[in-house]
Parts: structure tokens; sequence; C-alpha cells
């Protein structure tokens, strides 16, 4: 939206400043006073200018027209002033009553004064003109101001509306592949429980039959060619559970979906791995940011946390960090030590370390050796 407000006040005081200079070719010949109060007019009006929307912008005028009560000869400039005054005090408490205890008594003593009564009447016709062109540019000026109070405000919101429409797309995308992710883990459930226990019995089976046909001279054979195929088959299933349920564990998308839950306001997650982590390890380090995050939530009243997954030649580390208050500086005893020592115990079982600092932000780093995981 472009910003044309420079220009309105310019064209008003032209067309004042026009009206000025026909107001004194009425009154007759222009004399050193004329000319001296109508530059005093311009100047003041030029000053507004610069000190607009201070408390000068209203003084000026203001002051010309009080002075202006000493000589009769100021009315010639006075519509510059009634424009400045009536523009800086629009809409102001006691703006229109100041306008007309600045104006009347200038219009009074041109009247008494030895003038043309014509002057008069067109020096009080272009005052109030003045003033009205004043008014209009004021509104205009505090209608746009607010429009672009509502411009910049429908921005921040929109801006607002795009960063949540981010988040909840991503918190959808992590709900979906969570979700598949479940989906693979029941099915590899449902095979070992179901296909899996199936044919272990069969295989049993095939065993006795072995036994107890030891003495036929060809089933015994054929037994063993079936229980063979058997156990091909009960270790392809495993294999196919084990690689379900593998799959069915997914580091980021536990992270992320740990940091949407948890129920702290803001939670920034950022996943640095070249390959994911062996079982175990994701396990501990999911783990460990559980119960930092239910820590920083329940002792800690945290607004924000950041969690952070990276993965380096000699181990893989995760940080935990969170705004909230430090625990353990209560008078009864602390609940999150319990928590802490959970988490070194988880660590060390793998050969790695816990470390935690409280300042600036309460942060927990647990770090796991690749060569011990």
């Amino acid at each position: 939206m472009p910003d044309n407000r420079p220009v309105g006040p310019l064209v008003d005081k032209s067309i004042v400043l026009g009206g000025c200079t026909t107001l004194m070719l009425v009154v007759g010949v222009p004399g050193v006073v004329r000319v001296v109060w109508v530059l005093v007019a311009v100047v003041l009006s030029s000053l507004c200018v610069l000190v607009e929307g201070r408390r000068g912008a209203v003084v000026a005028p203001a002051a010309y027209l009080v002075a202006g009560c000493l000589s009769p000869e100021s009315v010639l400039g006075a519509p510059l002033a009634a424009y400045d005054l009536a523009r800086s005090t629009t809409l102001r408490a006691g703006g229109t009553w100041l306008l007309l205890l600045c104006g009347g008594p200038v219009l009074a003593a041109a009247t008494g004064a030895r003038l043309p009564p014509t002057a008069v009447v067109l020096a009080a016709v272009l005052c109030a003109v003045a003033v009205l062109l004043g008014v209009r540019t004021a509104q205009g000026d505090l209608t746009r101001g607010h429009l672009y109070r509502l411009r910049d405000d429908l921005q921040v919101k929109v801006v607002a509306l795009e960063r949540t429409n981010a988040r909840l797309l991503e918190a959808q995308d992590h709900e979906v592949r969570a979700a598949a992710l479940s989906e693979r883990t029941r099915i590899a459930r449902d095979i070992h429980d179901t296909v899996g226990h199936l044919l272990t019995r069969l295989t049993l089976r095939v065993r006795a039959l072995q036994v107890l046909h030891r003495d036929h001279p060809t089933l015994p054979s054929q037994l063993e060619e079936v229980g063979a195929t058997l156990e091909e088959a009960l270790g392809s299933v495993r294999r196919s559970v084990h690689a379900l349920s593998e799959e069915g564990e997914d580091l980021p998308t536990a992270l992320n979906l740990l940091g949407l839950r948890c129920g702290i306001k803001d939670v920034a997650v950022s996943c640095l791995l070249d390959q994911a982590p062996p079982t175990d390890v994701s396990h501990c380090l999911l783990a460990v940011t559980r119960e930092a995050l239910t820590n920083a939530v329940r002792h800690g009243a945290a607004d924000s946390a950041r969690v952070a997954l990276a993965e380096y030649p000699a181990f893989w580390q995760v940080t935990i960090s969170n705004d909230g208050a430090v625990p353990g500086r209560s008078a009864r005893p602390d609940p999150v030590g319990m928590g802490l020592r959970s988490m070194r115990e988880r660590v060390e079982m793998l050969g790695g370390v816990l470390r935690v600092t409280p300042s600036p932000r309460f942060t927990v780093f647990a770090t796991i050796p690749k060569g011990d995981a």
C-alpha cells in the first residue's frame, strides 16, 4: 500500500496559500507588515511539517493566531495557521475549542480594523475552508494509519498461521509414519504368535513321529525331510518377524512424537543420523529422552525444550535441554533424582556416559560409544 501522506498536506497548503495571496490582493497594495505576517505563517507552516506529531505542531499555529490579535494584518496568513492547527488537533480532546479560541480573536480584530468588509468575509471563508481541509487530511491520516496497523497485524497472523500449519503438517507426517510403523509391529507380533507357534508345533509333532516310527524302513527319512523344511520355514518366519520389528522402530519419528506429546509448548527436535543405531541403543536413547522431557514437564514447568540427536564416528549422543526450573532445590526430597539415576543406569549398561548441567538451561547429555553398543 503506497504512502501518499505528504502529497495531501502539500496540495492543501498550496490551495490555502493561493487563497491567502488572493486575500492579499483583495485587501489592497501589500505593505511590509502584511507581507511579513504572510511569510511568518508560511515559515510556521513549514515548521509544522518538520515537527508533525509533536507538540510543536500545535504550539506554532496557535502562537501565530494568538499573536495575530495584536495586528489585523495577521488575518492574511491566518488560513495557513488555521489549517495546521485543525490538522494537529483533529480528534483530540478540546481540539475544536482550541481552534475557536485562537482563531476567533484574529477575525474579531480584523472586523474591528479598517479592512474592507469583503476581505474580512473572504478571510473567514478561507479559514473555514482551511479548517475543513485540515480535518479531512487528518482523518485520512488516521484512517491510513489504522489500515497500516491492520495490515501489519494480518501479516503477523499470517506468519503465525503458516508456522502453525507447518507444525501441524509435520506432526501429521510423524503420526502417519508412527501409525505405519505400529502396524508393522502388530503384524510381526501376529506372525510370531500364530504362524510361528503353528510351525513350532508341527516341528515337534514331526520329531515325535520320527521317534514313534523309527523302525519303519522309509518313513523316518521322509519325516526328516519334512522336519528340515519346517525348520527352514520357521527360521524364515523368525527372520521376517525380526525385520518387521526393527522397521517398526524409527528413532527420529519416535523422538518427534515424544516432542509433540510431552506437554511442552515448544519442542524442537533435530536428528542427524547416517544410519539407524542398533535396537538396544535406540531404546536407550528414546528412554533417556522420554524421562528428560517428563521431568521437564513435571518438575521444571518448562515452556520450551530442545532435543538433538547426532551420530559421530565413535559414538551417538542425544542432548535434551529445557528452560524450566532446576530440579533439586526444594525442601522436600526430589523425585527427579530417581529419574536421573534410571537414565544413568541405562546409558552405563551400554558403556556410555550421562552428564547433567543445570545452567544456563537444564541439559541432559547421553553419549553411547559405537564399539560397546
